[in-house]
């Protein structure tokens, strides 16, 4: 065994497979830099000493200049790579405990004058969150306990906002609001300065989810009657180019999303099925569905986690499930979380063997899915808001790149810092 990984050891790593699973998607992502797991792990070693440090968004950008070796930032893309891989390792190094009680410990609450929070989403890179409601909000993340409100889109209509979305890699927000109208948003990295760049209506009823294209200027939106629109605009997001609709479920599609490299799309639908489809165009505008996964009621919620080809599902039947995609597109059942209502939202922690689920009951869980037990029926940790309002949990948002920083949506935003109870 190296001295490096002797080093971590004694640091307490106690997932060294996991780690070399990061270092070879990092190799798939040609981080020509890492020609050798060891030289990874010293990096990792050098996060270890400093990750205090790396909280402050300022000291990322720093290293990524260190990174890079480069005082310019040619071509941009590969520092928003740089940037994601920072983010994940500091994730790895601020992981969740599997054992022990997790507390949620209030950071801020707001109402939004009695409209529900829809959606919730952070940005993988830029230390700011959107939440979809009366309006869409941006706000910036001061610390890991600190919150501030820097911007808002309003929506003409008067209508709520139902989805938001981040690009993975750039400035930009994409919003979905009644009566079927998107929006393209840029903004500052800290969120300021939010501009409509693009406003498209549909027509198509209300919609329900909105991802990004990793890789290509195109948006996808579910809504009712289960049309999937696939919207092409210019790289810059500012003209839309064209437009398709597709139809592959018989009703309401609640939720779509993407894998990191645009393998394969999948969406869930009222009509009790999850669809799993590749793309059949250069353009990313066709698809073919290669598997569906039948249930006997509503599927409401979906995530794919982002380094592994795991589909997470969340139902009616009060129950979430991680589906297995196998290179050959064969999909496996390999987890299934048993609760007591509804599973209205499913979210992976990026850098733990763990799902975050929020149900119609008004808990939030978080489910271990390493071992090899498929039905899960104890979750590791079960939180309550830390609010006296009561109400089924409609939208989640678990952070990317600040340790532990969990939002809960209802009738109100409640973010938290989920802590370990002390003796």
């Amino acid at each position: 065994m190296s001295l490096p990984i002797r080093i971590l050891g004694q640091l307490g790593y106690k997932n060294l497979v996991f780690l070399r699973k990061i270092f070879l998607h990092l190799q798939q992502q040609k981080f020509t830099r890492f020609t050798k797991i060891d030289d990874f792990y010293e990096l990792l070693i050098c996060f270890q000493t400093y990750k205090k440090m790396l909280a402050n968004s300022s000291m990322k950008v720093l290293l990524s200049h260190r990174l890079m070796g480069i005082g310019i930032f040619q071509p941009k893309i590969k520092f928003h790579f740089i940037m994601a891989m920072i983010n994940r390792i500091y994730r790895v190094l601020n992981p969740l405990p599997n054992s022990g009680v997790i507390v949620p410990r209030l950071i801020t609450r707001h109402s939004f004058n009695r409209y529900y929070i829809n959606s919730i989403k952070f940005h993988e890179i830029y230390p700011i969150m959107a939440i979809a409601s009366l309006s869409c909000y941006i706000w910036r993340i001061k610390s890991d306990t600190a919150f501030e409100y820097v911007s808002t889109i309003e929506n003409l209509t008067k209508n709520s906002f139902s989805a938001v979305a981040f690009h993975p890699k750039l400035p930009f927000l994409a919003t979905g609001a009644s009566p079927g109208i998107v929006m393209l948003v840029k903004f500052n990295i800290d969120g300021t300065n939010a501009q409509i760049l693009n406003s498209t209506s549909i027509n198509r009823g209300i919609i329900w989810s909105i991802v990004f294209h990793p890789n290509l200027p195109v948006v996808y939106v579910s809504n009712d009657y289960g049309y999937l629109m696939i919207l092409q605009f210019t790289p810059d997001f500012s003209n839309l180019l064209g437009q398709s609709l597709l139809q592959p479920h018989r009703a309401t599609i609640n939720g779509i999303a993407i894998q990191r490299n645009g393998r394969f799309l999948v969406t869930c639908s009222d009509d009790y099925t999850v669809k799993i489809s590749n793309f059949t165009s250069a353009d990313c505008t066709q698809i073919n569905t290669f598997a569906t996964l039948p249930n006997y009621r509503k599927m409401l919620c979906i995530d794919i986690h982002p380094t592994l080809d795991l589909v997470a599902t969340g139902s009616d039947d009060q129950s979430a499930r991680i589906w297995k995609i196998d290179k050959d597109f064969q999909t496996t059942c390999i987890k299934t979380f048993g609760h007591l209502n509804g599973v209205r939202c499913v979210q992976f922690d990026p850098f733990n063997w763990t799902i975050i689920t929020g149900c119609y009951d008004g808990y939030v869980r978080i489910w271990n899915f390493e071992g090899e037990e498929i039905n899960v029926k104890k979750p590791i940790h079960t939180l309550r808001k830390p609010t006296p309002i009561y109400s089924s949990v409609l939208s989640i948002g678990f952070s990317p790149n600040r340790p532990r920083i969990l939002a809960i949506g209802d009738e109100e935003i409640t973010i938290s810092k989920l802590e370990e109870l002390k003796d």
